[in-house]
């Protein structure tokens, strides 16, 4: 099954921020949405270009706890740092036209819940969902024959 088929079939968004967004809005967004463990860069002309981790999210929000951080070095991030000195520019993508199968070894390889797949562009058309695909192949092997 090509991962355009999938999508058709199991439609599912990526979290995304835009670069200039402050670590606080990017928080903000993170936890607002139950579940979101990924967000995803786009430039404002709709590609993607960056991935940061909850994680990293984590790392900042915990911050204050960690020796290596005082206060005012975490303040001064938080106030100052956004979504582009964030994310990390290298990240896996699938593609429109690939075999489902193929990217499901780079999505388990890569440990990624969450597969941004995108178009040659380099525009998000969603995401493939780990749980979905063991939810689905589940389900076909339990299929009587």
């Amino acid at each position: 099954m090509k991962v355009a088929e999938w999508l058709k079939q199991h439609p599912r968004d990526l979290g995304t921020v835009h670069p200039d967004w402050s670590v606080e809005t990017i928080i903000d967004h993170m936890l607002a949405i139950p579940g979101l463990r990924d967000l995803y860069v786009v430039a404002p002309d709709g590609r993607l270009i960056g991935h940061i981790s909850y994680h990293k999210v984590a790392c900042i929000l915990l911050a204050e706890h960690r020796p290596e951080h005082t206060r005012r070095q975490l303040m001064e991030h938080v106030s100052t740092g956004n979504a582009g000195e964030l994310m990390n520019s290298h990240f896996v993508t699938a593609g429109l036209d690939e075999e489902l199968e193929d990217i499901l070894h780079r999505q388990l390889d890569h440990y990624i819940e969450d597969l941004p797949v995108i178009d040659d562009s380099g525009k998000p058309m969603g995401a493939i969902n780990l749980a979905q695909v063991l939810e689905s192949f589940r389900a076909y092997a339990q299929e009587p024959t």
